[in-house]
């Protein structure tokens, strides 16, 4: 009786240890499966990336930042002297290499652009591009000239000079201006406003440039026959601006 019961208790030991090594082994095969997909050997650790070789920002965290592109500004700004009527009107541009006088001559007689006018509608020229510019050097005395293809006996509007020499006196070499024609002969001023300038123009002739009407000289009220040059009542004279 004792030697059947030793023989069953063996038989069932058996079992178990047949099932034990089984699933012993389906472990292993899924540990080895899971391991093996992953794409590391059983037997070899896993490494510590150096985030330094990382690439594509795969060191991340996950909370996504949006880069701003910073658009570049111009460096340089240059200023354009047109009319609204007969005000100065001054248009400032942006750009990313230093102007030069002569180009920027070249560009003021041309006139506004179509930017320029949706911006200002009522902005216009009183040069034209068949004058074509052209800035000369400095002479012993410092007068810059500006060379213009017209005749010099047609005569100069004083808003023509002023879109001239505002416009070429901002560059901080240039302070005297003369404008003359092929044969080197200097403009007279004409035209409402006209101011006698003595020698080379200066931004000074022209209200330091700024964003006002021309300049208009003191005209004398004519004797109204009485013998007293514009007398207005009470013994003064009166000048209109």
């Amino acid at each position: 009786m004792r030697s059947e019961q030793s023989r069953s208790a063996q038989s069932r030991w058996a079992r178990w240890s047949v099932v034990g090594r089984s699933v012993t082994g389906r472990l292993a095969v899924v540990a080895g499966l899971v391991a093996g997909g992953c794409g590391l050997p059983l037997e070899e650790e896993a490494e510590v990336l150096d985030p330094e070789i990382v690439q594509y920002n795969l060191l991340s965290t996950t909370t996504s930042t949006t880069s701003t592109t910073e658009v570049a500004r111009p460096e340089f700004a240059v200023r354009f002297y047109w009319h609204t009527g007969d005000r100065l009107a001054i248009v400032i541009k942006g750009r990313d290499t230093a102007p030069l006088p002569g180009e920027t001559l070249t560009e003021l007689v041309a006139g506004p652009t179509a930017n320029d006018l949706e911006e200002t509608p009522e902005l216009q020229t009183q040069l034209d591009v068949t004058m074509e510019p052209v800035l000369l050097e400095p002479n012993g005395e410092g007068v810059y000239r500006i060379r213009i293809n017209r005749p010099a006996e047609e005569l100069l509007t004083t808003q023509q000079a002023s879109e001239f020499v505002c416009t070429v006196t901002q560059f901080e070499a240039i302070e005297l201006v003369e404008i003359v024609d092929q044969n080197d002969q200097p403009f007279q001023l004409s035209g409402d406003g006209a101011v006698a300038i003595t020698g080379p123009a200066r931004a000074a002739d022209f209200n330091d440039c700024q964003e006002e009407p021309a300049p208009v000289p003191e005209t004398t009220v004519p004797d109204d026959g009485s013998g007293e040059e514009g007398d207005d009542g009470d013994g003064e004279s009166s000048t209109t601006t």
